[in-house]
């Protein structure tokens, strides 16, 4: 459940909520979870409960208090990985002219000894949790065993968020380069051509006789061609900007509506095949889809010069496990190159994102008998879901007769 409010972008929410949880569950005087740095700006410093301010506001005067020297306790308990116990802890803390910054604070609240233990993940340890005991309380080992077990749950929530933010983050930047390949590759070529008729148009225009006034009248016509290519190529990059979110309906309608945006402007007749119905994908699967199946008809679209292509969602079932087969083919001119499609756009994206989804890529193609690209893999949240693959996923060539498998 904390991964999942995590991964909804309500980590703050999710902290607090377990560190007031922890609070009355134990019967501490407060609790105060901090991050150390985690190197991610989008998560939060920490969480409070029981303690007067925001856990910033605490942060900022715990840095005073080590600048004055003070003991950080809780530093021992990152470094040493383990739980660290102090008895009496309020008796030395308030004596201690170091811990000023922060006096007014603690002095709010009603404490005696003190836990620190560390939120370890598999990428080291990423902060602390502290829990402060009411007078004449001291933890036993069961409580110091419950307060692990929640620093454990709490650093898992946060790597799990951190993970979300790095994968978006190189989403993004996957966008951003593929938007910068489209337009070089179309827009831009296309606006350079057609600047160039108009500049003959303009040079011609200064001749005389029919053989100029044809050559001008060629050069306009081409001058319109392009203008309608170039108003097209932006269209269709507008409608792939907008995209149908598919967290909030099935894939298979997201993708029938981004594909019959996408196509109102070309020659291409796609057709959707859907003989699955209800997908059971767990979000990150439904996200790695639906940017399989785009940069797999984007490649229809872009070096295939087809007429007809189908998208299909099918089943199969192997051994004991049932297999999510989708399909991208084409009637278009195919290709022998098998280590990357023709132009600026590779294979590299669909093999990632299959080996993220722990499946199969196959690829069906040969020169002038069209494209085919399946994926295969198991959706179900259960032991028979196949583990993703580090990289990407090795693709297995094959040359068909009949590579669409069906008339589009």
């Amino acid at each position: 459940m904390a991964a999942t409010l995590a991964g909804s972008g309500s980590l703050p929410d999710t902290l607090a909520a377990l560190a007031s949880e922890v609070r009355q569950l134990a019967g501490l005087a407060a609790v105060h979870i901090r991050l150390s740095d985690a190197g991610r700006s989008a998560l939060p410093i920490g969480a409070l409960s029981g303690l007067p301010g925001t856990a910033d506001e605490l942060r900022d005067r715990l840095i005073q208090c080590e600048a004055l020297g003070a003991e950080m306790v809780s530093l021992n308990a990152i470094a040493e990985r383990r739980p660290v116990v102090v008895s009496r802890r309020w008796e030395t803390f308030r004596n201690d002219p170091s811990w000023a910054p922060i006096m007014s604070i603690h002095q709010a609240i009603s404490w005696e000894s003190f836990v620190a233990a560390p939120l370890i993940s598999h990428n080291g340890v990423l902060g602390y949790l502290s829990a402060f005991y009411p007078p004449g309380r001291n933890p036993d080992p069961d409580e110091i065993y419950f307060l692990s077990a929640v620093a454990d749950q709490a650093a898992v929530t946060i790597d799990h968020a951190g993970m979300i933010v790095d994968s978006r983050a190189r989403a993004a930047m996957e966008e951003r380069r593929k938007l910068a390949s489209d337009l070089h590759d179309s827009i831009v070529q296309e606006m350079f051509s057609l600047s160039m008729h108009a500049r003959a148009i303009g040079l011609t225009n200064e001749a005389s006789g029919a053989e100029a006034v044809a050559k001008i009248r060629a050069d306009a016509a081409r001058v319109v061609d392009l203008s309608q290519s170039v108003v097209k190529s932006f269209r269709a990059m507008i409608a792939e900007l907008r995209l149908p979110q598919p967290k909030e309906r099935s894939v298979v309608m997201s993708i029938r509506e981004w594909v019959a945006a996408t196509s109102r402007d070309t020659d291409l007749a796609v057709k959707v095949v859907d003989e699955v119905g209800e997908m059971d994908l767990l979000p990150d699967q439904q996200e790695e889809l639906w940017y399989f199946i785009r940069e797999a008809y984007h490649n229809v679209t872009k070096h295939a010069r087809a007429k007809n292509a189908v998208i299909r969602f099918a089943q199969r079932r192997e051994e004991s496990r049932t297999l999510l087969v989708i399909e991208t083919s084409d009637d278009g001119v195919g290709f022998q190159e098998r280590s990357s499609l023709p132009g600026h756009v590779g294979l590299i994206s669909l093999s990632e994102r299959a080996g993220r989804l722990g499946g199969k890529l196959t690829i069906v193609t040969a020169p002038g008998n069209g494209t085919l690209v399946r994926l295969e893999f198991c959706p179900a949240d259960t032991g028979s879901r196949a583990r993703p693959t580090e990289g990407a996923a090795e693709i297995e060539w094959q040359e068909p007769s009949d590579p669409t498998g069906e008339e589009p």
